[in-house]
């Protein structure tokens, strides 16, 4: 099938175009992500709602069942890969949001241990597995529309709003937190506030997903038009299993590292401030954390661009490198550490290290697989990664209390990563530059 002729590189129409691109992957990324994070974030106030107030364990089940969300992130990237590869990546995306979306709605509602007993913690069981499913396709989707959707020498820089939106869902989750904690107290968002949360969640999916619907004909939105058959399993791991290795192991410490920084780092830093300073310092720390996280946003597109000037394998080496000689110092800054000032400038700190790896891993992934088979490739070996190492860190840590087999089994993984990257491919062209991606926008 022949594609239509495509706009001028550089004319408005193309311009707009790529503008219609972005928006239609980012948009319900952003919703995506809001509502992940709302899950992670809220965890260590719901969790008495849901588990034995009086069990010290509660902090731990709560995020073991943060945990289940990953490992059935792998059915996700099943599914939802396939229809992103058979029927169009902006088809896939929307599919995966609704079920997000879904999940938020029914835990604002859902009853607590309190009125049902353990059948609270049952309810929580099966909104994380239906939510990690709806997260683990959705990424291959987002990743792929984002990486396709642009230009030769600018797919970095494109690609990067991907995790722009990943950090955006955080920032908002943050923000509505911090809110939270500002007309209320710790003992009412325990109570209340995180309904509240949840049920922006699944406004904003729903914003997200009528937005999709007016952009459906944007250029990316459409169904895959290559000549090739649909993907299948078989042909993944007969085929292109090297690449889908690598892709594991590339995500294995960059998995680790993004849930150690942007969700066990901040909760440590905020119990640390409020057993310190009570609820004023808490309030304070989650404003430091909050602008912080809108700095990482704001790296994520530079990070793009300075892959498209130089590659995406010296930003990837930078991160496995600083990542192994300093994640023990973060680590151990996090539990102790309350000066508003040097919390804000450890974060900044790891975080710029975090660029190396988040702007550009998508569009890495996305680069080594064909059209046909990308969505489930990218998606597959995302998700079999983080179910093994990004959800089970805040995990880990708990159950060693943040101690020396934390950071020895995070520096490890970060070690994993840079061996990934250092057997990264040279050179300029890669699978997105073959003719059938332009069919596929």
């Amino acid at each position: 099938m022949n594609p239509t002729p495509a706009a001028a590189p550089g004319s408005p129409p193309e311009r707009r175009a790529r503008v219609r691109a972005i928006l239609a992957g980012s948009v319900p990324n952003l919703a995506q992500w809001f509502n992940l994070y709302v899950y992670a974030i809220f965890a260590p106030y719901f969790r008495t709602e849901f588990f034995d107030p009086d069990s010290p364990d509660s902090l731990l089940y709560v995020y073991a069942l943060f945990a289940v969300t990953f490992v059935v992130r792998p059915i996700g990237s099943w599914l939802f890969g396939r229809l992103a590869d058979t029927r169009g990546r902006q088809r896939a995306l929307v599919a995966a949001v609704t079920l997000m979306s879904a999940g938020s709605v029914a835990l604002a509602v859902a009853p607590t241990e309190r009125a049902i007993g353990a059948w609270a913690a049952v309810i929580l069981v099966v909104v994380s597995v239906v939510q990690g499913v709806a997260t683990g396709g959705e990424y291959a989707a987002a990743t792929v529309l984002l990486s396709e959707s642009g230009t030769r020498g600018h797919r970095g820089f494109f690609a990067s709003f991907q995790a722009t939106t990943i950090v955006g869902g955080l920032v908002l989750a943050q923000g509505t937190l911090l809110v939270l904690l500002l007309i209320s107290d710790r003992a009412a968002v325990s109570e209340w506030g995180w309904r509240v949360a949840f049920v922006a969640g699944g406004a904003a999916g729903l914003a997200s997903l009528l937005w999709a619907r007016r952009s459906r004909r944007s250029a990316a939105a459409g169904a895959p038009a290559n000549s090739k058959p649909a993907s299948t399993m078989t042909e993944l791991l007969r085929d292109h299993w090297r690449p889908l290795i690598w892709v594991i192991l590339l995500t294995a410490g960059g998995s680790a590292a993004f849930y150690t920084a942007t969700v066990t780092v901040p909760s440590v830093l905020r119990e640390a401030s409020f057993a310190a300073g009570g609820h004023a310092a808490e309030s304070t720390t989650t404003g430091v954390v909050l602008a912080a996280f809108v700095v990482l946003m704001l790296m994520q597109p530079l990070g793009g661009a300075v892959s498209d000037r130089i590659g995406r394998k010296p930003l990837l080496i930078a991160f496995g490198a600083a990542g192994v000689l300093g994640a023990g110092f973060l680590v151990s800054a996090a539990a102790r550490v309350t000066s508003p000032a040097v919390v804000f400038g450890i974060l900044v700190l790891a975080f710029a290290v975090l660029t190396c790896y988040l702007s550009v891993n998508g569009i890495a992934k996305a680069e080594v697989f064909p059209a046909h088979i990308r969505a489930l490739g990218v998606g597959l070996g995302y998700a079999v990664a983080n179910s093994l190492f990004g959800g089970t860190a805040p995990l880990v840590y708990h159950a060693t209390a943040g101690g020396f087999g934390f950071v020895a089994y995070l520096s490890v993984l970060l070690g994993v990563t840079l061996v990934a990257a250092l057997a990264m491919r040279g050179g300029a062209a890669t699978a997105l530059d073959a003719p059938d991606v332009s069919a596929e926008r």
